[in-house]
């Protein structure tokens, strides 16, 4: 069984709307669309923040509806939670309304005393059980509260223990070397521990589709696991951009996930997205405009041109914002429009100011050792079973006693656990 799981699409920014940057949007859409359906995927995971507000253009939605008929009409499931960009609480938004024409199967909750209420969404063709855990509107992180509380309910739980559980969350956790307090300007005060998230969920959980964080996380072109965040595919603002040239940096990308649940553990495997812009980025600190404008003018003339391309120059020690780089920058727009060209100088505090730190993922996320890649399967299967032996001492044990023993790693925990009784 094949899913494609991605998040936050911000179907459109008002800032990006009527730029070149609008169509790559509708690009990544019908990039994903083509994706889903030469990949043979029978799911489409959509994490949270499809839209960008809950009540988009009649534009916006169109081209989404068009998009979406396509994939439904070649039998393809497209499974969406509300983000807290997107989420309606009168159900009277967008998602609402693609949901009644049969385009997206749209998870439900409620809030009732106190208790988020999720509501299953049941494919009995392949025995698999949707929940969603939706984002709320606001610095609150109100889905956090819940799940810390214990006061998140799955309903009709008892009656799918036979079932595979996936799990869409549109919410804030520490994972994979993601330290959301760095990030708590952009995501929110407050955010789950990764060992309490997981035992907040049905143990029958078999992948968990993150979203509302805008990094890939991890940044692994393939690994075996069951949780991930996809990441934007180009995000709601210009510190995503920013974002976007960091990753290029460190050898990351804009991508989606493809999800494999053939094996045991799933096998997940990045997938390049052709459409999202290629950034390109510069800080200046100068005391003219003139000499701003040229040093712009000469970052322009450098790059190489793309489907989409974006100049972002930061620029410091003017006295006073700039109104004249502003219109400068829609000039060159204009000057460069067979080039796709989107750019941005930001010359005010407030603007240069970074809204998110530089990119601080803890590097073996990259590329995990045989031990390490263990360590991590160990605490995850711990976690979900609610067990606390320490990790590393069932790591010694598999490596001192587990010579002989066959299967996955999963397995050999269970075996482990039994001879030392804490199965």
């Amino acid at each position: 069984m094949l899913l494609i799981h991605t998040s936050d699409l911000h179907l459109v920014p008002d800032q990006f709307q009527d730029t070149i940057l609008e169509s790559s949007y509708y690009g990544v859409l019908e990039e994903l669309s083509d994706i889903v359906l030469h990949e043979d995927a029978k799911y489409l995971l959509i994490s949270g923040d499809m839209f960008n507000t809950d009540k988009p253009s009649m534009g916006i939605v169109i081209k989404t509806v068009g998009v979406l008929k396509k994939l439904v009409d070649s039998g393809v499931r497209v499974i969406v939670v509300p983000g807290n960009h997107d989420v309606s609480r009168t159900r009277t938004g967008a998602l609402d309304l693609l949901a009644r024409a049969g385009l997206i199967h749209l998870l439900d909750f409620k809030e009732e005393m106190g208790w988020l209420i999720l509501e299953p969404l049941v494919f009995q063709d392949d025995k698999l059980a949707f929940y969603g855990v939706p984002g709320f509107r606001g610095s609150s992180n109100r889905e956090v509260e819940y799940l810390k509380h214990g006061t998140t309910r799955f309903r009709g739980l008892k009656d799918y223990s036979n079932y595979e559980l996936i799990i869409l969350a549109h919410i804030n956790t520490k994972f994979a070397g993601y330290d959301p307090s760095r990030y708590s300007k952009r995501y929110g005060q407050l955010y789950m521990e990764y060992e309490d998230f997981l035992h907040k969920l049905p143990e029958n959980t078999r992948y968990i589709a993150l979203g509302h964080v805008h990094l890939p996380i991890p940044l692994d072109e393939s690994f075996k696991g069951k949780i991930a965040y996809p990441g934007a595919p180009i995000g709601l603002d210009t510190a995503d951009l920013k974002e976007t040239y960091e990753l290029g940096k460190i050898g990351g990308f804009r991508r989606i996930l493809r999800v494999d649940l053939s094996s045991e553990t799933p096998l997940v495997k990045s997938l390049r997205l052709e459409n999202t812009p290629r950034v390109y980025y510069k800080q200046l600190t100068t005391r003219g405009v003139d000499e701003a404008k040229s040093e712009v003018k000469k970052l322009i003339d450098e790059v190489e041109p793309g489907k989409y391309t974006v100049v972002l120059v930061d620029v410091k020690g003017l006295e006073s914002p700039s109104m004249e780089l502003e219109n400068y920058a829609l000039e060159l727009m204009k000057s460069y429009r067979k080039m796709n060209l989107f750019v941005k100088i930001r010359s005010t505090v407030s603007e240069v100011e970074e809204y998110a730190p530089s990119i601080d993922i803890t590097p073996e996320s990259k590329e995990l050792s045989i031990e390490e890649i263990e360590l991590r399967v160990i605490r995850e299967y711990l976690a979900k079973k609610r067990i606390n032996t320490p990790p590393e001492k069932i790591h010694w044990l598999i490596n001192t006693l587990g010579h002989g023993m066959s299967g996955s790693i999963e397995k050999v925990i269970q075996e482990i656990l039994k001879e030392i009784g804490g199965g």
